[in-house]
């Protein structure tokens, strides 16, 4: 039976899906549930439709695509990925008040402290998809402050490059608080962009994907137009 795509993840599918990306089915530098979640909200909020054809491949680095060993792993896997993706989409959509970055805790001199970085640093991949489209904003002096947050743990590219010497504590926890507001504040920002369609029709907001259930020789799920078995698909073995 297909499974809801607009069915957000449980507990234990988020944990699955995290530990999918920990596993040696990736690639080493395929990104993690932290980046992939930034990675998403970029793409949520940003200015311009980025399609799951164009932005799945980059989930998994330079190394390649994962190895998943059968059809049924793979639809599982993509599945799981296509609700994620969904479920920042309906954050935005009907309660984007509600909205909190995933981000990571780490054991520090025997506390536990959150680590916003990979979320950031997945963040900026998303708006690299569409780096001009996102100008605007970068040049907007009055609204550019509203990526501070972001910036802070991702400077200057999506490599993790961090800014020289420790940042006081006060200011990390400043900035990390600041995540949400400024996820909320650039969707909103970017809102007339996404209404918009060539000939001022309102568009039904950022486009989801469809049905789990995919046959091999049917159309993939994530928009590109090929058979599952020659894209998505293509990534199980048989």
């Amino acid at each position: 039976m297909a499974i809801n795509q607009d069915l957000p993840l449980s507990d234990v599918e988020l944990e699955e899906l995290t530990e999918f990306f920990e596993s040696k089915l990736v690639p080493d530098d395929a990104m993690n549930i932290s980046m992939l979640h930034g990675y998403f909200t970029a793409i949520a909020i940003g200015p311009a439709t980025v399609m799951p054809s164009e932005w799945l491949p980059k989930i998994w680095g330079e190394g390649g695509s994962p190895k998943l060993e059968t059809l049924e792993h793979a639809q599982n896997a993509i599945g799981l990925i296509m609700r994620f993706y969904n479920q920042v989409i309906d954050t935005f959509m009907q309660t984007p008040e509600d909205f909190l970055p995933l981000m990571f805790e780490d054991e520090v001199d025997g506390k536990w402290v959150v680590a916003p970085e990979d979320w950031c640093v997945g963040f900026t991949m998303g708006v690299f998809l569409r780096e001009e489209a996102w100008a605007p904003l970068f040049e907007d002096e009055e609204s550019v402050g509203m990526l501070a947050p972001i910036m802070a743990f991702s400077v200057e590219s999506a490599g993790g490059e961090l800014p020289e010497g420790p940042m006081p504590d006060e200011v990390r926890k400043n900035f990390i608080s600041l995540l949400p507001e400024a996820a909320q504040a650039i969707h909103a920002y970017w809102m007339p962009n996404r209404l918009k369609k060539p000939h001022g029709h309102v568009a039904d907001s950022i486009p989801k994907v469809g049905s789990a259930k995919t046959g091999r020789n049917d159309l993939c799920p994530c928009g590109s137009g090929k058979k599952y078995k020659k894209c998505c698909g293509g990534a199980a073995k048989m």
